[in-house]
């Protein structure tokens, strides 16, 4: 009696263990998108929460909730890019990304601080 190797693995698409592998990392890379684009809401909600709570106060709390909020942004473009898509202005329209924010994208700050 001989013994097939099995044809896939659970998927008419998965022919190979390349195409499984493609598979999961495709995956990983869209589950990875979708904490970044949560992450972002998150700290622009911290942000409108904080402006509508403390108006004038704390300016020093203010620029971390900025700078926490921009890493963030800088984060989702890094992610959006691995996975082939654009990070056009239809991005920042969809999250409401404030132009304080976006003035900050890509800068981090100082270690020693």
């Amino acid at each position: 009696m001989s013994v097939r190797a099995p044809q896939f693995f659970g998927s008419p698409s998965l022919q190979s263990g390349m195409s499984a592998l493609e598979y999961e990392i495709a995956e990983e890379r869209a589950s990875a998108l979708g904490r970044n684009g949560r992450q972002v809401e998150a700290c622009l909600a911290k942000l409108r929460q904080w402006d509508a709570q403390h108006t004038g106060k704390d300016e020093a709390k203010r620029l971390d909730l900025v700078q926490e909020a921009a890493e963030a942004v800088w984060g989702l473009f890094v992610q959006r890019e691995l996975c082939g898509l654009s990070n056009g202005p239809d991005v920042t329209q969809d999250y409401q990304i404030p132009g304080e924010v976006m003035a900050k994208v890509g800068t981090f700050r100082r270690s020693d601080q």
